[in-house]
C-alpha cells in the first residue's frame, strides 16, 4: 500500500543533506517510519488541542507534542498569521505553496525612511555599595521594598487644635536592615570567638575580621560591639585587650569603608588610652593596652588624616588636655604622652616639650619624696615615656658647633627642667639636646 510519502520524496530529501547512494528499499522503509512519526506526533498534538478546548490545532500544539515526546521544537512558524496555500498542477504532481502579497513599488518608493538607529552606548551603576544593592532604576526592587511599596507612606491626622485648625503629620516607617541567617551566625560566631579563652579561636576570628571582604553589611555591628564592650569592660582587662584586638583587625581590612564609624571608634579608643583604671589595680597588663590603643590611634591618622584634616589637632586636644590635667592619675598622664609621642615629632615638639618643666616638678615630687611605690612606679612609667618621645627627636639632629653639653645645661633645664636635662645630658643625648634647643630658638 502506497504511503504518504514516496521513495522519491525520500531521496530527494537525502540528496538535499549530501547521501546520494541510498537504494530503493531502504527509501521505502524510511518513508513509512517518517509516516509513522508524524502520526504519533499528530495524535499527541491533538491531545493538547483538544485540552485547550480548541477545534483547531496550531503551530504551539506541535511545538508541544514535539516537546513531550523529546523532539527538538520548529523555530519560525510560532506566528499568529494565518497562511493561505495555492495549489499548482504539475504533471507528475500536486505542489502547495504560501500565496505571497503583491507590493506596488511606488508604494514603496514613497514610504519615509525609518529613523536612524541610536549608537551604542554604555552606562554604568552600582550593583552594590558597601555589600548593600542600592535603589536604582537598573537594580531590581527588594523583596521587602516591593510589598511595602504602598505603605510607604502612612498619614494621620491629630487631633484638632482648639484654634479650628487641622494638622496632618506624615509617619514614615522604620528602615528594616535585613541581614541573611549566614550572616547573622557569622556574627555570633565572631563575636563568641573573639571573647574566647582559647587563643586558635581568637586568632581564627581576628584573621577572618582582618581579610574577609564581605564584611560590609556587619560592620555597624561589630562597631557597636567593640564600643560596648569597652563601655561596659573597664573591670576585666581581658575584654579591653580583645576589643582592642578587633579594632585593629577591622582597621587593617582593606576592603572595608571605615570613614563613618571612626567617630563611634576613636572615643572607645582613646577610653582604654587614658582612662584611670583599667582591670584590676594590681594588674599591670594595662600598661599594654594603653600602648596598643595609642598604636591604633596613630594608625587612624596616618590613614585618614589627610582625608579628614581636622581629626589629629582634636585627638591632640584631647590628649593634650588629659597630661596638663594635674588631677588626673599618672595612669592617664601615661596614655597622653604616649599617644602624643606617636603622632609625629612635630607633635612631641609643639605640645610636649613646651609643657615639660613644670610636669618635670610634679614627676619629681612622686619619683623622689614620695612613699607610695604604685604612684612611684606610675609616675616612673611616665618619666621613661616621656624620656622615648624625646629619643624620637634624634632624626631631627642638628649641629652642635663644637658645644660641650656642660655649656649647655642652664639653658636645656629652663627649656625641659632639671629632672630631663640631667638625664640627657649625664647620658650624653647632645643631638637631642641640640634639637630640644633649636625648637625653643624657633619659638
Amino acid at each position: 500500500m502506497a504511503g504518504i510519502f514516496s521513495k522519491e520524496t525520500i531521496k530527494t530529501t537525502a540528496e538535499a543533506v549530501g547521501i546520494t547512494n541510498i537504494n530503493d528499499d531502504v527509501a521505502t522503509a524510511l518513508s513509512q517510519d517518517l509516516e509513522y512519526r508524524i502520526h504519533e506526533i499528530l495524535q499527541e498534538a491533538i491531545k493538547f488541542m483538544r485540552h485547550a478546548k480548541r477545534t483547531k490545532m496550531t503551530s504551539d500544539d506541535i511545538d508541544h507534542a514535539m516537546r513531550v515526546r523529546n523532539v527538538e521544537p520548529l523555530y519560525g512558524f510560532n506566528g499568529s498569521d494565518q497562511y493561505k496555500f495555492q495549489r499548482l498542477t504539475t504533471n507528475y504532481a500536486d505542489i502547495y505553496y504560501l500565496e505571497d502579497d503583491e507590493l506596488d513599488f511606488e508604494n514603496i518608493m514613497n514610504v519615509p525612511l525609518p529613523k536612524v538607529p541610536l549608537d551604542v552606548t554604555f552606562t554604568a551603576h552600582w550593583l552594590a555599595i558597601e555589600g548593600v544593592q542600592p535603589a536604582t532604576p537598573q537594580n531590581p526592587i527588594p523583596e521587602g521594598a516591593r510589598a511595602n511599596t504602598h505603605t510607604a507612606d502612612v498619614r494621620t491626622e491629630r487631633p484638632a487644635p482648639s484654634n479650628g485648625t487641622s494638622m496632618e503629620v506624615d509617619v514614615r516607617p522604620l528602615v528594616k536592615h535585613n541581614l541573611s541567617r549566614e550572616l547573622q551566625t557569622y556574627y555570633e560566631k565572631i563575636t563568641k570567638a573573639v571573647l574566647s579563652e582559647e587563643s586558635r579561636l581568637r586568632v581564627t576570628a581576628l584573621n577572618s575580621l582582618k581579610e574577609d571582604p564581605a564584611l560590609h553589611q556587619l560592620l555597624p555591628y561589630f562597631v557597636q560591639f567593640i564600643c560596648s564592650k569597652v563601655a561596659e569592660g573597664y573591670e576585666d582587662i581581658n575584654v579591653l585587650e580583645n576589643a582592642m584586638n578587633m579594632t585593629d583587625s577591622l582597621l587593617n581590612n582593606q576592603s572595608l569603608y571605615m570613614d563613618p564609624y571612626l567617630h563611634q571608634l576613636i572615643p572607645a579608643i582613646l577610653s582604654c588610652l587614658v582612662a584611670k583604671s583599667l582591670g584590676s589595680p594590681n594588674d599591670t597588663k594595662h600598661w599594654d593596652i594603653r600602648d596598643r590603643a595609642a598604636n591604633l590611634i596613630q594608625s587612624i591618622c596616618v590613614r585618614y588624616g589627610v582625608q579628614y584634616y581636622t581629626l589629629q589637632p582634636r585627638i591632640c586636644k584631647t590628649l593634650l588636655r588629659a597630661f596638663l590635667d594635674i588631677s588626673k592619675p599618672f595612669t592617664t598622664h601615661y596614655g597622653a604622652i604616649v599617644g602624643l609621642s606617636t603622632l609625629g615629632r612635630e607633635v612631641v615638639k609643639l605640645l610636649i616639650l613646651p609643657n615639660l618643666k613644670p610636669y618635670s616638678i610634679v614627676l619629681e615630687q612622686e619619683l623622689v619624696h614620695s612613699d607610695d611605690l604604685v604612684k612611684r612606679s606610675e609616675a616612673q612609667r611616665c618619666y621613661n615615656a616621656i624620656l622615648l618621645a624625646l629619643m624620637t627627636l634624634k632624626e631631627d639632629a642638628v649641629s652642635s658647633d663644637g658645644k660641650q653639653l656642660d655649656e649647655l645645661r642652664d639653658p636645656l633645664e629652663k627649656r625641659i627642667g632639671q629632672l630631663f636635662a640631667n638625664e640627657l645630658i649625664s647620658n650624653g643625648h647632645i643631638d637631642v639636646t641640640m634639637v630640644i634647643l633649636n625648637s625653643m630658638a624657633e619659638d
